[in-house]
Order: structure tokens, then C-alpha cells, then sequence
């Protein structure tokens, strides 16, 4: 078992400018100081890190640099988020050339997972046969995740197709892929998560641990998620698969939300 922290809470989160013209330059990117959030990660006692895609593939030329960083930081890199529109076939071939520079970097930064988000919802709303489209569009990035030994795994997000019960049920009963299920988007988006996790427990990859208050996304033991019947029930099970703690757009103070998550995981997972 791995423990894993995001990076993403330490800056803004902001898309590549180059992708408002060029679908295959889309990313996510936290604007931080990549080096000086694996250190405050590491010195709370996170021995892993996930990045977003923009925060890998800026060290595309030179992973050596990357690689350099987590050396002296003391972590290794577990996974990667990434996201992506899927259902639009004329845009995919662009998206899917972003996946495989995405893919490669990771394989040479000796990621394990590739986490992926996405599933646009069009100006009308949802169409009947979108989410058979992002099945597709996944079948499609399952190829490059598999040409390059990585595990790709699909995160239930808020603002996508797979926001809500119907249609998360929709997109799994179409496609096979493994499941990252992230507790507080899944409750955030009126899924149950112990529910999910019961349901689709043999396909589960990499789990996300956030909190949910009503300000938003907090941390761990600060909000409504059920966080101990989540862990209790998959220990039950088992589970010795890896966990990633996350709070994206946390207002208060980032090295202080990693400390309190942390300190809620002594005697659970640490």
C-alpha cells in the first residue's frame, strides 16, 4: 500500500493558454512551485505525489530535471490526472496525441497510474449517447495506457457527464475501465460513496480521499464524508491497492490542510 498527496492544492489551477486554440495543448496545469510542494508533502510525511498532466509534461524535454526534483524532495511520483472532452470524434485524435505525450512522460517518471476526468457536457446539456461516446473516447486512451504500462483509471468528476448516479452507472455498464473513485465528488454529485465502492469494488485502481463541507472540498475530518466507513469497509475487504489524499480548492492555508489530513490517517492508514 501506497499513500499518496496531490500537488494541485498548493496553487491556482489553471488550463495551458495554447489549448484555447489547439485542442492537443489542453491541460491542466497548478501553478506552483513544483519542487517546494514535494518538499512541504514530504516533510508532513507523504511519501507519494500526483501531479496534473501540465505539471508533468512541462518536464516533457527533460524528465532527468523532474526526476532530479523528487530525488531531492524524497518522493516518487504514483499518478497523474488528466482530462479530456472525449465525445467530440473530430477533436478525439487531437486529445488522444496529448494522452500519448502524457503517457510517455509518465512511464519515464515511473508513474503508475493515469487518472482520468472528462466527459464534456455541451451547451444543451447531457444528449442521450454521450456517455456511450466517452466509453469510445476511453477504449481510445485504454490503447495508449496499456502501450505504455500504465493503469488507467476513471475518476467520477464534478462538471463532467460522469457527475451524477445515472449517468456514472451509464458510462460503467459501457465500459470496463478501472475505477479512481474520489469520495467527496461522488458525494458532491449524490453518489453515495461506500455505495459506489460496494458496487464497483472489483474494479477499483487507486482510491481518492478528500473531505466535503459546505464551503466546498476540505480536509480529511473536517467535512461530511464518511471517511472511516469508507476505509474500514475496504480493509474489510482486503484492499491493499494505494490511496491518494486531495483538496483542490481549499481556501485556507495548503501545508496546514496536508498536516490535518495526515494527522486524520494516523492509526487508519499510517
Amino acid at each position: 500500500m501506497r499513500l499518496g498527496y496531490m500537488t494541485n492544492a498548493f496553487g491556482p489551477l489553471v488550463g495551458s493558454g495554447a489549448g484555447v486554440t489547439s485542442v492537443k495543448d489542453i491541460r491542466y496545469l497548478t501553478m506552483c512551485d513544483d519542487l517546494e510542494a514535494m518538499k512541504a508533502i514530504r516533510e508532513i510525511g507523504f511519501e507519494h505525489i500526483e501531479v496534473l498532466d501540465g505539471n508533468l509534461t512541462n518536464y516533457a524535454d527533460n524528465i532527468d530535471s523532474l526526476k532530479d526534483m523528487m530525488k531531492s524532495a524524497d518522493v516518487q511520483m504514483m499518478s497523474v490526472c488528466i482530462g479530456a472532452n472525449f465525445i467530440y470524434k473530430d477533436a478525439l485524435e487531437d486529445e488522444m496525441a496529448h494522452v500519448e505525450e502524457v503517457c510517455k512522460a509518465a512511464k519515464e517518471a515511473g508513474v503508475t497510474y493515469l487518472v482520468i476526468c472528462g466527459g464534456a457536457i455541451r451547451t444543451g446539456g447531457i444528449r442521450p449517447g454521450d456517455t456511450k461516446l466517452l466509453s469510445e473516447g476511453l477504449e481510445e486512451l485504454e490503447k495508449i495506457t496499456d502501450k505504455y504500462g500504465l493503469v488507467a483509471c476513471f475518476h467520477p468528476h464534478l462538471g463532467s457527464i460522469a457527475e451524477s448516479p445515472k449517468e456514472i452507472d451509464e458510462l460503467l455498464a459501457y465500459s470496463n475501465i478501472k475505477v479512481c473513485p474520489d469520495v467527496a465528488h461522488l458525494l458532491a454529485g449524490g453518489y453515495d460513496p461506500l455505495e459506489f465502492i460496494k458496487k464497483y469494488y472489483d474494479r477499483i485502481a487507486l482510491i481518492h480521499l478528500k473531505d466535503l463541507n459546505d464551503e466546498g472540498f476540505a480536509p480529511l475530518g473536517t467535512g461530511r464524508v464518511d471517511l472511516d466507513g469508507v476505509i474500514s469497509y475496504v480493509k474489510s475487504r482486503g484492499y491493499d491497492g494505494d490511496w491518494l489524499v486531495e483538496v483542490d480548492g481549499y481556501a485556507g492555508d495548503a501545508k496546514e490542510a496536508c498536516r490535518i489530513s495526515y494527522e486524520f490517517l494516523k492509526n487508519k492508514l499510517v
